[in-house]
């Protein structure tokens, strides 16, 4: 099948080249469910006939487990044959690498211009959903926050995590917001961080260390591609781990890797503009009741988006309650961070939510598409959010699902999901994290042994 984007990707091939001689191998990458890439390395002469015709890689690599593993249960792998997918190079997507042993191209694929893409690919079902916004002529415009932990590339005698240490001091991290001493101390890894960045076009905004020892944020800036805005945090992920690699320390996008310290969010930032690009949430120095609409739909749909937002065993740990802790209740407010979405206040009209519920284990396509999908919903319907918080929120809401098995219940009972995000992929999505979180109960742990023996 010849890809009708050829025209401009042969373009973008032979600029990229030209700027880049010298390069002899380039990475085609996808993302599955768990949010991990897969792909293949190619010679880089490659390129020019995957611009014409695409490529071919297992469909099923979507469906894996977190460990890159098939699952019992899953039609889509060895049942079926395994057959290939139709991938397509994604235009614009085209970079340099350069933690490895040598620079490398990277370029992202994806089935979604095929004439039946994965269904259960990721980033089509950000596509579609972002579609549903596009047939009322409309565009999302969004932001990702980011926050991860550095930490020491050995682990304890336990096979515990151990606290990074200070390159400059050559002591265990401390826990400072905001100190831009631990920023400057932890310079080398973020600069590099950052310049891997650029050569992948992903552009950076605010960094800042956080509330755990080792713990770290980087922002983006605002997006009005929202596929591209995935591209580049799914991206980020990937470059933080392997920059780190090369520091000879460890980064992690786990959800609450240390019980005593402070989790990992994934925070969002989504407003909406016309064809005119005009921002549909502002009515002048007020929001437009589109906006309380949204988040309407954003709490009507919250407990169903749990099993998006915390996808993984893990994740439910980031869920404690506490001012300082990620939201566990049914909330919104104006500039609250205690609530699961947030009214920041606005700058020159840029009305916006911040779903601040999200795990940075979480995968960005689908955890964007779910909170696109509860938008529309709201708005839709004209769903009515109730009163904004006001007070600072610590307990936890009994409406709403803190386990896994009980997320993926709401999810599957969810009719204004299935609606937007398609009954196949929300069915197939449910049986995949239950079926992952089956193989991961069914181990004997150590402190098993320690209480029972």
């Amino acid at each position: 099948m010849l890809d009708k984007n050829s025209p401009q990707l042969t373009s973008e091939i032979e600029d990229f080249l030209k700027a880049n001689s010298g390069l002899k191998q380039v990475e085609i990458l996808a993302t599955d469910i768990c949010g991990h890439f897969f792909g293949k390395r190619y010679p880089v002469e490659k390129l020019a006939s995957f611009a014409r015709e695409g490529l071919a890689m297992p469909a099923s690599m979507f469906v894996l487990n977190t460990l890159g593993e098939p699952m019992d249960g899953i039609p889509y792998g060895i049942d079926d044959g395994d057959p290939d997918g139709h991938f397509f190079l994604v235009p614009g997507s085209l970079c340099l690498n350069n933690w490895g042993n040598k620079p490398r191209a990277q370029m992202l694929a994806t089935t979604c211009r095929d004439e039946h893409p994965s269904f259960f690919e990721p980033r089509y079902i950000l596509q579609k959903v972002a579609d549903s916004f596009a047939e009322r002529q409309w565009h999302p415009v969004v932001a990702f926050e980011l926050e991860f932990y550095l930490f020491d590339a050995k682990r304890d005698a336990d096979g515990l995590l151990q606290i990074v240490r200070n390159p400059k001091t050559g002591r265990k991290d401390t826990a400072t917001v905001l100190s831009s001493t631990r920023v400057g101390d932890f310079e080398n890894v973020i600069d590099d961080i950052i310049h891997a960045c650029q050569l992948q076009n992903i552009d950076t905004g605010a960094i800042s260390s956080e509330l755990g020892p080792g713990q770290f944020e980087i922002n983006f800036n605002h997006h009005d591609d929202v596929l591209r805005a995935a591209d580049e945090t799914s991206l980020f992920k990937r470059t933080v781990v392997e920059v780190a690699k090369s520091h000879g320390i460890c980064a992690s996008f786990i959800a609450k890797p240390l019980l005593e310290h402070a989790g990992n969010g994934l925070h969002m930032h989504i407003s909406i503009v016309d064809e005119k690009g005009q921002n549909i949430f502002a009515a002048g120095d007020s929001a437009d009741e589109r906006l309380h609409h949204a988040i309407g739909g954003l709490l009507d749909t919250m407990p169903a988006a749990m099993s998006f937002w915390a996808p993984n065993v893990n994740s439910y740990r980031r869920y404690r309650g506490g001012i300082s802790c990620a939201p566990v209740s049914l909330t919104w407010g104006n500039e609250n961070r205690t609530v699961a979405f947030r009214i920041p206040l606005p700058k020159q009209g840029a009305w916006r939510v911040e779903n601040r519920v999200p795990g940075a284990d979480a995968n960005p396509y689908l955890a964007m598409a779910v909170s696109l999908a509860g938008m529309l919903h709201g708005i839709d319907n004209q769903l009515n959010p109730g009163q904004p918080t006001t007070e600072a929120v610590e307990g936890r809401d009994e409406n709403l699902p803190l386990k896994m098995a009980d997320a993926l219940a709401a999810t599957a009972a969810s009719d204004a999901l299935k609606k937007i995000m398609g009954a196949d992929f929300i069915d197939l999505y449910c049986y995949h994290r239950a079926a992952e979180a089956t193989i991961f109960d069914n181990h004997i742990s150590a402190r098993e042994y320690d209480w029972y023996l």
